[in-house]
């Protein structure tokens, strides 16, 4: 009796504390969402190292990494747009910014509906060698050797 209510109680204040922390992801698509089509990209110091790619204000994307741990509306900026793979737009598979990086350096795509599914971040190309921060959410891949 006694204890289950304090449990209950405890469990509803702590619910309470931390759900107004926790945002939810915006999934909109803008009025003039951009496609994202995918293309390769090839290691210029290994031909035979190629990666899927899509461009973003005149930047190549590649994969950088999957879900660190979880991510939430407090990470992940506004959408940009879908996904197109060989032609076929995928509309569910869309392409946001994240949250806090300003300079644009790495892209989230998040299939929308599928419950399973991971996120995939990409990190522009273009900062290779560079050291900039990776954001919380980003575990990064342990086999692409581009970014080693």
């Amino acid at each position: 009796g006694v204890k289950k209510i304090i449990f209950i109680f405890l469990a509803l204040v702590i619910a309470s504390t931390f759900g107004g922390c926790i945002k939810r992801i915006d999934c909109t698509l803008p009025e003039y969402p951009i496609e994202f089509t995918n293309g390769r990209f090839a290691d210029p110091d290994n031909a035979d190292d190629t990666y899927l790619s899509f461009e973003y204000n005149g930047r190549t994307y590649i994969c950088y990494g999957t879900l660190n741990f979880f991510i939430n509306g407090n990470d992940v900026g506004k959408c940009l747009g879908y996904y197109v793979q060989d032609g076929e737009k995928d509309e569910n598979m869309r392409i946001f910014l994240l949250a806090g990086d300003e300079d644009e350096n790495f892209l989230v795509r998040i299939h929308i509906g599928g419950i399973m599914d991971q996120p995939d971040f990409f990190r522009a190309i273009d900062t290779r060698y560079k050291d900039i921060e990776v954001p919380r959410c980003i575990r990064a891949s342990e086999t692409d050797r581009f970014w080693k």
